[in-house]
């Protein structure tokens, strides 16, 4: 008898202790997930489509302190790119540039290439991250065959 009621208060007591804890730590410690932007290049996206072999993705990531953004444009199969920029508009539609990405003096891709155009961080307006947000803007990638656009693909929130 002596032994369960031992056991019975050593159970209680642990209950108890295990009750009482308190954890105010909470999740203040994971960072916020990073806001992200992605778009799939394509000829095709192109207000007049562009017949061409030439594809890319643009990811643009916006940096924690808002103030800048970070982004990376691969590409395969391109000639002689010599701009990329984001733009405003939605698809189908030129507009003008909002912010430069790869731009002169640096030199014209080869023909035929296949690899990381630029991955740089650059500082935007409150302005163009509002543009962005709001899903109306796209990147587009220009050539010496094409210099009003060869590819293009709209930014849109990747989670």
């Amino acid at each position: 008898m002596r032994g369960r009621l031992m056991f019975g208060v050593g159970t209680l007591a642990a209950l108890l202790a295990v009750g009482s804890c308190k954890d105010d730590v909470g999740l203040t410690s994971i960072p916020p997930a990073p806001e992200r932007y992605i778009a799939f290049l394509s000829g095709a996206n192109e207000p007049t489509p562009i017949t061409t072999a030439a594809q890319g993705l643009a990811t643009v990531t916006v940096t924690v302190n808002g103030d800048s953004i970070h982004y990376r444009i691969e590409l395969s199969n391109i000639d002689s790119a010599f701009l990329a920029h984001i733009h405003h508009g939605p698809a189908g539609k030129s507009s003008g540039v909002i912010r430069d990405l790869y731009i002169p003096p640096r030199l014209s891709m080869d023909s035929n290439f296949s690899g990381l155009l630029i991955d740089s961080t650059i500082s935007v307006t409150a302005a163009v991250l509002s543009q962005i947000r709001a899903d109306t803007t796209y990147v587009n990638v220009h050539t010496k065959l094409n210099p009003g656009g060869e590819i293009r693909g709209q930014l849109f929130r990747f989670q």
